[in-house]
């Protein structure tokens, strides 16, 4: 009998750790794999979901997703946090009466170091964000609706920090003026990687974009797929490290990639990216706590109630 098909979407299926399902390198046992880019979770059966989206429909009590603890994409969200060079912001607590737009789930994550880590008084700012999220999330917060936008978000709020019309951005992705360096604007940490280590040593969070999630229809077909795509997902890290890290790393445009890696391992473990629960406690703690901090939910989640409970118990990171 023909394995029944699994449809396997993907938000940003070039990253290292999406890459070996979609060239083919790994598969699902047991299942026959149709892998395309992510246009909603009605056309798959699983994908590598926002864990502020998921948060969010979890909160709502809309939530017919079941997730398994593999985490394909993770970032320290401190670097995400840009400023305009003449608005007088040289720390965290700078931000304090500016007008400071904030979005995504880097923006859940950013913004719970801001409040619990560096003491940043959220009354004191005047957040701008877009569409239904512009509302205030606390007694005190101030939160303005940013004017429709024609084209690219992305590009307007480049171009809004770049006048001066925003002191501060908080988003998921690098801003083209960064990216080229534009002497206007800037990280609020130039020395991010230092900054983002010493928040490890003293947090032990290491935070999560990414959730690897099923529709609940599928796994109720098919109990066994949760536990089959976290092995596979296991499989599909392994064989990233090993290119970046095996004997025959991929060229890239960094001569010491590995030596990068092994100074991540000595500072976060060996096992800095597992895949199970017990390595991620920290930060699944922390990602219910910020996301209750900042609305996305109306109360503090269980994060255990997210995964898949064989998926959960499989042995291994």
């Amino acid at each position: 009998m023909a394995n029944p098909k699994l449809r396997l979407g993907f938000r940003e299926p070039e990253i290292d750790t999406n890459r070996p399902f979609v060239d083919g390198t790994v598969k699902v046992e047991g299942f026959d794999l149709e892998i395309s880019d992510y246009r909603g979770w009605e056309y798959i059966d699983a994908w590598d979901a926002s864990f502020g989206g998921l948060m969010q429909t979890k909160g709502k009590g809309d939530h017919p997703f079941v997730s398994i603890p593999a985490f394909p994409n993770r970032k320290f969200r401190l670097s995400y946090i840009f400023v305009n060079g003449r608005a007088g912001i040289e720390s965290p607590k700078d931000l304090e009466g500016k007008r400071v737009y904030v979005s995504g789930t880097a923006g859940i994550w950013a913004r719970g170091a801001l409040l619990n880590y560096y003491g940043v008084d959220f009354t004191k700012v005047h957040w701008l964000m877009t569409g239904a999220s512009a509302k205030s999330w606390g007694p005190g917060i101030d939160v303005e609706s940013l004017p429709g936008i024609a084209g690219p978000l992305d590009v307007k709020l480049d171009t809004m920090l770049l006048e001066g019309a925003l002191d501060a951005v908080i988003e998921p992705n690098v801003l083209p003026s960064i990216s080229r360096r534009d002497p206007r604007v800037r990280r609020l940490f130039p020395d991010y990687r230092t900054e983002e280590q010493d928040y490890w040593k003293r947090t032990g969070i290491f935070p999560i974009s990414h959730v690897v999630s099923l529709t609940q229809e599928f796994v109720d077909r098919h109990p066994e797929a949760p536990v089959a795509l976290l092995k596979a997902y296991r499989q599909a890290r392994d064989v990233a490290f090993d290119r970046l890290y095996g004997t025959d790393p991929e060229i890239l445009a960094i001569s010491w990639v590995a030596s990068f890696i092994d100074d991540q391992r000595a500072l976060m473990g060996n096992d800095y990216w597992a895949y199970n629960i017990q390595g991620n406690v920290r930060a699944l703690e922390a990602m219910m706590l910020f996301a209750y901090q900042m609305g996305a939910t109306p109360t503090q989640l269980d994060y255990t109630s997210f995964f898949d409970p064989d998926a959960a118990a499989l042995p291994g990171s």
